[in-house]
């Protein structure tokens, strides 16, 4: 008996096939698949869950499950990834479809999202084509819904501007800024020891070892729950986050003269971790030290007027952190060892940030090309001062 034909609808825009089919409430529903035998077994596994009565729900919004999917998927991650999902999920996606049954959303009306995005960051795109592919991957898993509508779903967006790092005269004025501040020993620890921002806020005193060889032992993190409890884990961000850095003398010295009695090197004025205001407030302090509009290097803010403004250039905490990689890059250090220092779970993280650093041209590179082939000694044929016989069969 001749196999029946599988027809199906092929969006030649999207480079999807379509197969639609009645659920158990009647109403039909959309299954798509890049390859029509991909697609075909799955409009078949439906008809079979149709048929045994698992229907897809039909009450549930995106914006119901959505929440749900939050409570139950994000905790024990960091307070910088549930801060992606969160802006995400509230920013640009429940506006546009929250209100829609899930079961109905379908690949366009993603798209439409993305495209309501255009002129945003490829970073901001990916976020949110993230959160979604999770969302419905859940949903399926749940089945709430036989397939997800994000299979062809991909960020667009804007490259966006390179982060520059400081140079040294950057980081003097920036130092010379804080000093009488308590933003202070945030920037030391963040120009000297590249550490995360929440991997400085939770330094501990038994992390630090002054003596011999000082080094900081890098093994928690403080994060925010619900954007604003502080809480202390030594869950970092991957294995490659556990390392222990080792601290210039400038560092050093600075240590040994902090008396407070804390646990932590950083702290509120009760000796406490930083909350996440007390962190903003910190910073804010640097802020305030930036010249504004039309202001000039050595004036005063009207509203500040103790004051004076003295940093003429772009600084954010993370900035720290990418001036000291790109120091070692350009102190010649290893890339290796660059990685480890970085903390960076996949050396591709360190090529592709800080590589474009180094100076690839002939002028900078001359002087490796001669040191790598120094030892060869042109016209003879000799390894290791063995002589190479070229008339013998002998290995």
């Amino acid at each position: 008996m001749p196999r029946e034909k599988f027809d199906c609808y092929y969006n030649e825009k999207t480079k999807l096939y379509r197969k639609r089919l009645k659920d158990a409430s009647g109403k039909y529903i959309s299954i798509y698949d890049r390859s029509k035998s991909e697609l075909e077994k799955k409009y078949k596994q439906a008809q079979k869950d149709i048929e045994l009565n698992i229907n897809i729900k039909d009450n549930i919004t995106f914006a119901e499950y959505a929440k749900r999917w939050y409570a139950l998927n994000t905790n024990g991650l960091s307070f910088a990834r549930q801060k992606d999902y969160r802006m995400s999920i509230n920013k640009h996606i429940a506006p546009k479809i929250g209100h829609m049954q899930i079961k109905d959303i379908q690949p366009d009306d993603l798209k439409q999202i993305l495209f309501d995005m255009k002129d945003m960051s490829k970073s901001a795109q990916s976020k949110v084509v993230i959160s979604l592919k999770k969302i419905f991957a859940a949903a399926k898993e749940n089945k709430l819904i036989l397939d997800s509508p994000c299979l062809s779903l991909k960020a667009g967006g804007y490259k966006p501007d390179e982060k520059i790092p400081l140079n040294n005269k950057q980081a003097e004025t920036l130092l010379e800024a804080a000093k009488e501040t308590s933003a202070y020993t945030f920037i030391m620890l963040g120009l000297y020891t590249g550490m995360r921002c929440e991997e400085i806020l939770g330094l501990c005193w038994d992390c630090v070892f002054l003596n011999d060889t000082p080094y900081i032992s890098v093994s928690r993190a403080l994060t925010f729950k619900d954007n604003s409890i502080p809480i202390v884990s030594d869950k970092l961000k991957s294995k490659a986050a556990y390392r222990n850095i080792p601290i210039p003398k400038i560092l050093v010295e600075y240590l040994k003269e902090i008396t407070h009695n804390s646990d932590f090197v950083i702290c509120n004025a009760k000796g406490d971790k930083y909350s996440y205001n007390s962190f903003r407030n910190m910073w804010r302090l640097i802020d305030r030290r930036k010249v504004q509009g039309n202001e000039k290097i050595g004036s005063y803010s009207k509203y500040s007027p103790h004051v004076k403004r003295t940093i003429d250039f772009h600084v954010t905490p993370h900035i720290l952190r990418h001036t000291y990689i790109t120091n070692l890059i350009l102190a010649g250090v290893n890339i290796k060892v660059v990685q480890y220092l970085a903390g960076h779970s996949d050396i591709k993280t360190t090529l592709n940030i800080y590589t474009h650093v180094i100076e690839n041209t002939p002028k900078n590179l001359i002087g490796d090309i001669e040191k790598a082939f120094s030892g060869y000694i042109s016209g003879q044929n000799k390894v290791d001062d063995v002589e190479i016989n070229e008339k013998t069969d002998d290995i």
